[in-house]
């Protein structure tokens, strides 16, 4: 019988393309399906009927806002600092506009700033996304700081004791290869070749006090989490400690990347991490109200920004047209 012709490379980008799409769908549903066969959702509304939402709202419309701040300072700082010159207003309204645009897979924001920053300012896509590798290198030197903070502060971790030395095996190799990367010597020629990369400009440029600075500013911004989170699940009587949130607050915030707005994945792992300090039902009732305030307290953000978002449209339909006429 003659063989049936293979896929062709459009088929198979397409089906992978769509694969990785639905992924993140099904992933957050299945574990959604889990989640209820753990914990009564009947029993979770209640939960969040007894919980104090009036003050849940102020502290997450307080942290939102927090967070916004600081985040859209470290735009304005790494890309003024390593590629072109963007005011701290420019970057509130580029953040502004991230929360806009991708509600609900907050990873998508990161492309949406590269892109923007391309046509707004001329910085090409690697030398963005350099720039971005750097902040997000700041993040893991920062989560992982907070991960042994949280070790320290909890001598009995129960069963993330385990991945104590991964966790500091990590940090060692994020120094290491820091300090690679930003020194004169060895002059390997391997060494040399990933030194020279262009999608590490970022890095060469970067001095002692840059890298202080970008730290100290994201230590901040982790922090408000840990806080907000001590605070928050306190208002659906849930009490953790500091300490412990410190060490569990990383991997919650982590697992929002592998489902859309971190449905069905932050809420397994608060299950699963903070089952000792609270019912089942209220840590699932505050596992939802969490990601469904901040999409809103962020799309409330991204409103005050709508104009801008007019404006940059209107921008790139008039450089279309140039373009076309020449």
């Amino acid at each position: 019988m003659p063989e049936e012709p293979a896929a062709s490379p459009s088929v198979r980008a397409r089906i992978l393309r769509r694969a990785r799409t639905l992924a993140p769908w099904l992933l957050g549903l299945g574990l959604i399906i889990w989640i209820t066969g753990r914990v009564s959702w009947a029993e979770a509304w209640d939960a969040a009927s007894q919980a104090e939402l009036g003050a849940f709202t102020l502290v997450l419309c307080g942290a939102a806002v927090y967070w916004f701040l600081l985040d859209s300072w470290g735009y304005s700082f790494l890309f003024s600092r390593f590629n072109a010159p963007v005011s701290w207003a420019e970057a509130r309204s580029l953040r502004g506009l991230t929360y806009l645009l991708t509600p609900i897979n907050w990873n998508v924001g990161t492309a949406g700033v590269i892109l923007h920053l391309r046509q707004s300012k001329g910085i090409s896509a690697i030398d963005g996304t350099s720039s971005m590798m750097l902040y997000g290198a700041a993040d893991g030197f920062v989560i992982l700081a907070l991960l042994m903070v949280g070790i320290f502060l909890v001598p009995d971790a129960g069963p993330m004791g385990n991945a104590i030395p991964g966790i500091i095996g990590f940090f060692v190799l994020q120094c290491l290869f820091l300090a690679l990367v930003l020194a004169k010597s060895p002059k390997w020629g391997w060494l040399e070749r990933i030194r020279n990369a262009r999608i590490l400009q970022s890095y060469r440029k970067a001095r002692g006090v840059d890298l202080a600075l970008l730290l100290a500013v994201r230590t901040i911004y982790f922090a408000g989490f840990i806080g907000f989170f001590v605070f928050g699940t306190r208002a659906f009587s849930v009490d953790i400690p500091v300490g412990f949130m410190a060490l569990t607050m990383p991997l919650v915030m982590g697992s929002a990347m592998f489902t859309p707005a971190g449905m069905g994945s932050q809420q397994a792992v608060m299950l699963e991490l903070w089952d000792a300090h609270g019912s089942a039902a209220s840590i699932l009732a505050f596992g939802v109200a969490f990601p469904v305030g901040l999409i809103l307290a962020r799309l409330g953000i991204g409103l005050l920004y709508l104009g801008d978002l007019r404006e940059f449209q209107r921008a790139r339909r008039e450089a279309a047209s140039e373009q076309a006429l020449q």
